[in-house]
């Protein structure tokens, strides 16, 4: 579980080319606990069923939990049942998954037991490893029928997302990290965009100066979607400088990430994709395109881009405030 839960986390954390070996590793530990699960009820669950314990409610809740996390990360890799936002299978198993975490420790905590040397048997190593076998074999068939049978799983990123709208910015979903929603009054007429402490024009300042760039947006609700964005690169904007660590990408609504400042070739602010402009969705009228991360950095409404003394590791890994 612990495992689980690590490698989940760990896959919105690094880079989208770096996701693919994090992502089988969690989709192989994850079968694993299927697998093992009929010797942990024919064991322990069913011991502690029989003892009526004033924990075994809890336990009971704790099991309904895990089995709605798999079935629901199961079928959105699948592709079987597959949307954007809030309450898609994807979420439902990120959800479950979080709200695993403090029931694992209460279950851990509720009933101490001291690894013995006995633990280590060979039974054990033998069902293990059969378990192991499983989850892989398990993992190959699911890849096997979905490429066999073209379904929507098939299609997806090494991150695990499922891909949606490439080149078509009208149908691409337009979904956004909790607590940065779409500001009530957008235009790029008089947009605040200030760049190191000076104000720049979208239309007039920024707009010319775009060159086409392909990249892929992976949102962490489950989808990725390429588009060719008109952009500027923040090196042709920003000249860092001797004290500079970061640079600092802040929206409207106060959302900001940190980004290492050797990134500055690799960041682009973008005003449009595909030959038209950005919608209000999309982050209109200017936006952050950092390709090989995951959506969360993709700010959206830039008011700000600022150099930092502060490392760009000095931040929550996942957006807070």
């Amino acid at each position: 579980m612990v495992a689980v839960i690590a490698t989940g986390l760990i896959s919105w954390l690094v880079l989208t080319s770096s996701a693919r070996l994090v992502t089988i590793i969690h989709a192989l530990v994850g079968l694993f606990v299927v697998a093992i699960a009929p010797f942990k009820v024919r064991g322990s669950v069913r011991t502690g069923l029989k003892r009526k314990a004033a924990t075994r409610a809890g336990s009971i809740g704790f099991g309904i939990i895990v089995i709605g996390a798999l079935i629901a990360g199961i079928t959105h890799s699948s592709g079987v049942l597959f949307s954007t936002g809030i309450g898609t299978p994807l979420w439902i198993h990120l959800l479950l998954g979080f709200l695993a975490i403090p029931v694992l420790i209460w279950h851990v905590w509720t009933r101490p037991v001291r690894p013995k040397p006995i633990d280590l048997n060979r039974r054990g190593a033998i069902t293990a490893s059969a378990a192991g076998v499983v989850a892989a074999a398990t993992l190959g068939a699911q890849e096997v029928i979905l490429d066999a049978t073209d379904a929507r799983g098939a299609n997806r990123e090494g991150t695990g997302s499922i891909e949606i709208a490439s080149f078509d910015p009208a149908a691409m979903p337009q979904t956004s990290w909790f607590n940065d929603q779409p500001p009530t009054a957008v235009s790029a007429v008089g947009w605040p965009l200030r760049v190191n402490g000076v104000a720049v024009n979208v239309v007039d300042d920024l707009t010319p100066m775009t060159q086409l760039v392909q990249a892929q947006l992976d949102c962490t609700s489950g989808w990725f979607s390429t588009q060719d964005w008109d952009a500027v690169p923040l090196s042709e904007l920003i000249e860092p400088t001797a004290t500079a660590r970061s640079v600092r990408v802040r929206s409207v609504t106060g959302y900001a990430r940190l980004f290492p400042i050797e990134d500055l070739d690799k960041l682009y602010l973008a005003t449009g994709y595909n030959g038209e402009s950005l919608r209000v969705g999309h982050g209109a009228p200017v936006r952050l395109v950092a390709p090989d991360r995951r959506g969360f950095n993709w700010v959206k409404w830039v008011r700000e881009v600022e150099l930092s003394d502060r490392p760009s590791w000095l931040q929550s890994p996942l957006p807070l405030a």
